[in-house]
């Protein structure tokens, strides 16, 4: 694993629409991180629409006690819509690290930070016939590159986290996610 994440506290933002997974794969990230044993504050918020409405995860990892438990300007922002995008990319430094799924989202030419992109959508409805997995994919794929929870915290939030029938195709998408990163050089 490329451990690029060593500062600690790590802020993570998760965005996108209700109904794309953004609140699980936050729940899964804090679940991962406090099996790492690491210290986590994790906030969800999504609008009344069951689906179409924007949903946001934020956490706050740390190896020490959290002083301030709300994400200011993440470390790692991912994003599954191009609201969310347009809404959180611009408030980031040179190194934050946005991930981005290009089947909803177009980047801007903005200065600062790093992109990287993830056909987690794609990959998802070619593999499992709909895109309900891609926010595993996008986890496995940002542990890979970043670091930020080992893969085997990952694997035991699946584990703890989903129904016993989810739980084989959680963990392919997660090594799905993981496969990518290193095809990509992580």
């Amino acid at each position: 694993m490329n451990n690029t994440m060593s500062k600690s506290p790590v802020q993570v933002r998760i965005g996108g629409e209700a109904g794309q997974g953004v609140i699980l794969a936050g729940v899964m990230l804090a679940s991962a991180a406090m099996e790492d044993g690491r210290k986590v504050a994790q906030s969800a918020r999504y609008g009344a629409a069951v689906r179409g409405g924007e949903a946001t995860a934020d956490l706050v990892i740390s190896d020490t006690p959290i002083d301030y438990p709300h994400v200011e300007i993440p470390d790692i922002l991912v994003v599954f819509s191009q609201q969310t995008y347009d809404r959180f990319a611009p408030p980031r430094t040179e190194d934050t690290k946005v991930f981005y799924d290009p089947f909803f989202v177009t980047p801007s030419k903005t200065s600062g930070g790093s992109l990287r992109e993830i056909s987690a959508t794609e990959m998802a409805i070619e593999r499992f016939g709909k895109s309900t997995s891609s926010n595993l994919i996008v986890l496995g794929f940002i542990a890979q590159l970043t670091g930020v929870v080992s893969e085997a915290s990952l694997n035991a939030a699946i584990e703890q986290n989903l129904p016993s029938r989810h739980r084989a195709v959680g963990l392919e998408a997660l090594a799905m996610g993981k496969k990518a990163a290193l095809e990509v050089g992580g």
